[in-house]
């Protein structure tokens, strides 16, 4: 499952708003929000294809947990995620016709 490791904290927010609580529902969404990124991070580290896919598709997760539950701060972190992926496929790149030319 894609969101396995942060999942836990979207059922940790979405209990505490159903109970009212306002306090607790800003510390579980901080640490979607930090299990989100540092996830991403990790696998964007390790630059390997299936990484970045799978990084790719936890981005993805955060986007949409992040509207769904009004985290404005998620798109920021995430669009820099987005950008350093990027940067690795291309940096790949030329490495990649390199070994097809030869």
């Amino acid at each position: 499952m894609v969101n396995a490791p942060c999942i836990k904290w979207e059922k940790l927010i979405e209990h505490a708003e159903k109970n009212n609580n306002k306090e607790k529902s800003l510390e579980f969404k901080e640490k979607l929000v930090e299990c989100i990124v540092y996830t991403a991070q990790e696998l964007i580290a390790r630059g390997r294809s299936k990484d970045l896919e799978r990084a790719e598709e936890i981005l993805k997760y955060g986007e949409d947990v992040g509207n769904r539950l009004g985290i404005k701060e998620l798109s920021f972190h995430i669009n820099l995620l987005r950008k350093k992926i990027e940067e690795k496929k291309e940096r790949r790149r030329p490495k990649e016709e390199e070994a097809i030319s030869k």
